[in-house]
């Protein structure tokens, strides 16, 4: 078998192969043209092989006309397929029958010997030779309708974008491949003293093409290989090629050499069994390179979710953890959610961009119940972000009631919808460069938009992509609901809890008033009388300040305040402070407590809120302080600091009259207090900054003995970087 006739079989087996490929799935007009496209490639190649075998004229003759089948309509087929791939198949309606005509014009003329009536014998191959115009004007009008076709596919190519960018860049360099090397097909005709080479080509686009159907569902077609077939395909051309190999190894050796074939099949065999282990194993990584090409594990990062969320109450930490998960896994620029508002818009509440790192950044926040944004951008930017929103009555909307995720490039191939809401999907889509939709259903409402940009390896969204996305937005739905129904639950307590508070604030606050009172109605008769003086401005003051903390704890507890600007705090440095400002006030009211200071004086950082982390400790020694009775003088409290590798622990212990067991548990809760004085809202409210801060607070006392309050803080580790000071 000559080389030529090689060619042409190869060429007729993997153009067929592909046919058969496109014909698997359910066909459009498109996937229709496309195969014969492929079927009339194939009758050229295996025309081929029958002229490359040819022994006489007049069976190469023969050959050749029935080959000229094939290619008479390979350009014809070609033109057709861009035009419908390309979307112009309407505006080209008239150049395509043009095409076919002189096609059937051309194939009469084939059959009846006008076209092609001798052949001459060309480097051992009968080829054909043109004996007047008619087949230099064949060719003309070949070459221009393949010139033409690759015009107009690059130029889709140009104008497309997403998964048609891909598709249509695979196919023009596929076909721009095959053609080059086909062409050369013609030269030996005209005398350019070529040997045939150009079949060899064409070949390469039926994998290109077929890598195009796998990874980027080239021609609208969906086909999904089991990895274990394409292993089995894979190994079966490897051990294919050994065979081959061994059989012309063989044959030459037994001519030239005189070696025996059993000698040389020992030492091919031999060589296999060396060599075909590791050559497999490369394949499979090939194989799951190209074709299986994965940034996750699925069932890992379910797991990961589904862990994350069951702790998860608040709303932007929810946003954010997922944002996170499906951004980094899928390889994406960016995610937007959208939250369903009262009117029955979508407007965008938290959002991440990809911007070459493998952390997101780029994060923004918008507090839609109070309508202010908070984040890391400036005004104007945060405006602009505050805008991005999808209309309630939206096609996107009404989709989501049918699809679970919409991809923007599925509508209308794969889906079939209509090109009007094709582009209105397009319109929403656009502020947010977004791919894809996922919703998420809360009691069969929607509640929130996830709109998904295109991947950064330009990849198409995989089914188990979509299996993931689904399973998200399920536990995502479950996540909002605990995390309303836990808003909803602080809400209502904290509407409770004001009741109780204004009834124990009268009772609090009535006290110190009436002392004021007291005092003031007395003050015009005994006004001259120093010592009263000296009482009254005492008592008052005293007093005013009571009312003035007991104003305090109300607000902070009824506002339900968060912290304000993040900042990396020094620790050490903030106790210091807290206790000297204690020991002073305990000077003033002749207190015997000493504060002793159970740690170094080293660096280290919190990230947080200063003013309400001094609220917190001050709040802790100071209850260390009251829990010792006044009329004792060796009371002790002591502070330390503990630093591990990823927390501080600092602990505040009393040698006080400790906490009994019945109360213990109670502590925390709002209003609860063992004290004479006080609206008992100091630990609560202490609490809910270190919780604010990532951190927690446990108790350990005994009663009677004394009690111990331990505070577990994140640290921030401070670097040096260029110079510049940077926390990580």
């Amino acid at each position: 078998m000559n080389l030529f006739a090689f060619s042409g079989l190869l060429l007729g087996v993997t153009c067929t192969i592909l046919a058969l490929i496109v014909g698997l799935y359910k066909k459009t007009k498109l996937q229709y043209i496309w195969i014969i496209f492929n079927i009339v490639i194939a009758i050229w190649g295996f025309g081929a092989f029958l002229i490359g075998k040819a022994t006489t004229s007049s069976s190469a003759l023969l050959s050749w006309k029935i080959a000229h089948v094939g290619v008479i309509f390979i350009p014809v087929c070609f033109f057709h397929t861009i035009c419908i791939f390309s979307d112009i198949e309407i505006k080209r309606k008239r150049y395509i029958f043009y095409a076919y005509l002189q096609g059937l014009i051309f194939l009469v003329l084939n059959f009846t010997g006008i076209l092609i009536y001798r052949v001459k014998v060309f480097n051992s191959i009968y080829y054909n030779e043109p004996a007047n115009l008619l087949y230099p004007i064949f060719v003309f009008i070949w070459i221009s309708l393949v010139i033409w076709a690759n015009y107009e596919l690059f130029n889709y190519y140009l104008k497309s974008s997403g998964i048609k960018k891909k598709q249509s860049l695979y196919f023009f360099v596929g076909v721009l491949l095959g053609f080059s090397g086909g062409i050369t097909n013609f030269f030996p005709m005209f005398g350019i003293d070529i040997y045939p080479f150009g079949n060899f080509t064409i070949p390469i686009y039926c994998l290109i093409s077929t890598y195009a159907i796998l990874r980027y569902r080239l021609m609208d077609i969906n086909v999904v290989f089991k990895r274990t077939a394409v292993y089995s395909l894979s190994v079966g051309l490897l051990v294919g090629s050994f065979v081959m190999v061994v059989l012309a190894t063989t044959k030459y050796l037994s001519h030239l050499a005189g070696i025996t074939s059993p000698t040389i099949t020992a030492i091919a065999a031999l060589l296999i069994a060396l060599l075909f282990n590791p050559l497999r194993n490369r394949i499979q990584i090939l194989v799951d390179k190209i074709f299986y090409k994965k940034t996750y594990d699925y069932y890992s990062t379910i797991q990961k979710v589904s862990h994350e969320l069951a702790s998860s109450f608040s709303l932007g930490r929810i946003y954010s953890f997922i944002g996170d998960i499906i951004l980094s896994a899928l390889g994406l620029r960016n995610i937007y959610f959208l939250s369903f508002v009262p009117g029955g818009n979508y407007v965008m509440v938290h959002s991440l961009s990809h911007r070459g790192k493998s952390v997101p950044q780029d994060k923004k926040i918008i507090n839609i119940s109070k309508g202010s944004i908070s984040g890391t951008h400036n005004t104007e930017n945060r405006m602009q972000e505050s805008e991005k929103a999808i209309n309630g009555n939206s096609g996107i909307i009404e989709l989501l009631k049918t699809y679970d995720v919409i991809i923007r490039e599925e509508l209308p191939q794969i889906h079939k919808i209509n090109q009007e809401v094709v582009d209105k999907v397009d319109a929403d889509l656009k502020p947010f460069e977004g791919e894809a939709v996922v919703p998420v259903f809360v009691d069969n409402k929607l509640e929130l938009l996830m709109v998904l940009g295109e991947k950064i390896s330009g990849d198409i969204f995989t089914d188990e992509d979509i299996k993931l996305l689904n399973t998200i937005s399920d536990q995502t739905a479950i996540a909002i609901k605990n995390a309303k129904l836990y808003m909803d639950k602080l809400s209502s307590d904290r509407l409770a809890s004001i009741g109780m508070v204004s009834a124990t604030f009268a009772h609090e606050i009535k006290n110190p008033l009436t002392s004021i009172k007291t005092f003031a109605q007395l003050l015009p008769e005994r006004y001259s009388d120093i010592d009263f003086r000296e009482n009254f401005s005492k008592i008052v003051v005293d007093s005013v300040d009571r009312i003035t903390g007991l104003i305090a704890d109300l607000l902070d507890f009824s506002a339900g305040r968060s912290p304000g600007e993040m900042i990396p705090s020094d620790i050490t440095g903030l106790l210091d402070e807290i206790i000297d400002e204690v020991k002073t006030n305990l000077k003033l009211n002749n207190r015997k407590i000493n504060i002793e200071k159970d740690y170094k004086n080293i660096n280290i950082n919190v990230l947080g809120d200063e003013k309400r982390l001094r609220q917190a400790f001050t709040n802790i020694i100071l209850n260390g302080c009251q829990a010792i009775p006044d009329s004792r003088d060796d009371g002790i409290v002591r502070v330390g600091i503990n630093e591990n590798e990823k927390n501080v622990d600092i602990s505040v212990t009393d040698n006080g009259d400790g906490i009994s067991p019945e109360d213990i548990t109670r502590i925390f809760e709002p209003f609860f207090s063992t004290k004479t004085i006080g609206a008992g809202l100091g630990l609560a409210i202490t609490r809910k900054i270190i919780e604010d801060h990532y951190g927690k607070i446990v108790v350990d006392s005994t009663f009677k003995k004394g009690t111990t309050f331990k505070i577990t803080l994140p640290i921030k580790k401070m670097e040096m970087k260029s110079g510049n000071l940077s926390s990580t």
